[in-house]
């Protein structure tokens, strides 16, 4: 007679799960990425959205689980999930493999940013304008002041010229 090899017993294992946040109007990867002390660019990473990071009302974005330490202060937006209690995790079946989500690492600068001037933004002022006054392209001064999405700046403002 046939018999059939025992049914191994599964074993439950957990993999990480990301949480979706949907953008609201005015709200940057930076003020989301405070919201849940998450890393701005590892949302950016998760989600396909490359510089200059802009990003649109309605969108959806897989916020992953990713910590993110010595958080500048800046505008933090509402939150839409506790990022601190404990997810549902799926449940892996064996012999299913779970690749990790994948994560965006910082890109280091060659060297730490030094401030030539300060400037505080008035009132219909935009980081391109602001860079042609002082001779520094808005790029630069967007990755000084660590602000994911250059065509939004708030008046008063502090910004690090470099």
């Amino acid at each position: 007679s046939t018999s059939t090899p025992p049914t191994p017993t599964p074993t439950e294992t957990t993999a990480p799960v990301n949480r979706v946040h949907t953008v609201r109007w005015g709200e940057s990867l930076y003020c989301i990425g405070r919201a849940y002390k998450v890393y701005p660019f590892s949302i950016a990473s998760t989600n396909g959205i490359w510089w200059p990071y802009i990003i649109f009302p309605g969108q959806k974005l897989t916020i992953p689980n990713v910590a993110w330490s010595n958080i500048p202060s800046g505008p933090v937006c509402k939150a839409q999930f506790d990022a601190s209690a404990p997810a549902a995790t799926p449940t892996i079946q064996p012999g299913v493999t779970v690749t990790p989500t994948a994560t965006a690492t910082p890109v280091p600068t060659s060297k730490p940013v030094s401030c030539r001037y300060y400037h505080i933004v008035r009132a219909g002022e935009t980081l391109y304008r602001i860079g042609v006054n002082y001779g520094v392209s808005y790029v630069e001064i967007a990755i000084a002041n660590g602000i994911a999405n250059p065509r939004l700046i708030y008046t008063g403002q502090k910004l690090c010229i470099p």
